[in-house]
């Protein structure tokens, strides 16, 4: 029968409370893979919340649903001048009618952005190929939409964006991951405002982050408007120099 033995030298490691439990969390998560990813995600939520704190120095608004994000950008919408719209990544449409809705009989022009035969590569707990929309956009008659089908790479170089400069700018980001988020700021960067908003459906997770991380914050001069659990509302303050 093994004997304990007393050490005289101190013990660095975690109280036995926390060992137990700790242990108790780790023969859970072998047996459920649910449980597993659950606790993945409340560690990347976890971490964006004390990204949050330490990009601004304090906390935004944390608001329960994106909708409730996006009135709070709405918000700062200038009813004085006209608005050009930018969204990369439409999927089925949901954002793109919320917002046309909230903007009824604004003057508005929505530019959507999209491949519409889903992502160009995993991502994620998400295969290639995911939110397929069958290669079309959503039947959306509104007038003031243009769509763009097809690698923002390809598309975005087809707008204009210096002559729509006289316009507040609502820059709306869920294409998930890094490559064509990236290209997609890269674009934009010399033509924001001040007043201009942007909003990050996916700041939470490592790729929209990391063009927050290297390329947007350290450029431009950005007021935290709110988040949620996910995503991210910034109202530029300072043009990129």
């Amino acid at each position: 029968m093994p004997t304990s033995v007393t050490s005289t030298f101190p013990d660095a490691g975690p109280p036995r409370i926390t060992l137990a439990l700790q242990a108790i969390a780790a023969h859970l998560f072998r047996i459920s893979s649910t449980s597993r990813t659950k606790a993945i995600n409340a560690g990347q939520v976890a971490d964006f919340i004390d990204w949050q704190q330490r990009v601004f120095g304090h906390q935004p608004t944390i608001f329960s649903r994106r909708e409730k994000l996006w009135e709070a950008l709405a918000q700062r919408i200038d009813p004085n001048r006209p608005l050009v719209a930018l969204e990369f990544g439409v999927a089925w449409g949901y954002a793109t009618d919320w917002w046309l809705r909230r903007l009824s009989g604004r003057d508005v022009v929505w530019h959507g952005f999209d491949r519409f035969t889903g992502l160009p590569r995993a991502w994620r707990e998400h295969d290639e190929g995911a939110f397929d929309a069958g290669g079309k956009p959503p039947a959306i008659t509104d007038e003031r939409v243009r769509w763009h089908i097809g690698d923002v790479e390809n598309t975005l170089v087809t707008v204009d964006l210096a002559a729509a400069r006289d316009a507040q700018w609502l820059i709306l980001f869920d294409l998930d991951i890094y490559e064509p988020t990236a290209f997609a700021w890269e674009m934009l960067k010399p033509h924001l405002r001040p007043g201009d908003l942007m909003y990050f459906d996916e700041a939470m997770d490592v790729d929209e982050r990391r063009v927050l991380n290297e390329m947007i914050l350290p450029s431009i001069g950005c007021e935290a408007v709110g988040a949620t659990a996910l995503g991210l509302g910034l109202a530029v303050s300072r043009p990129a120099s």
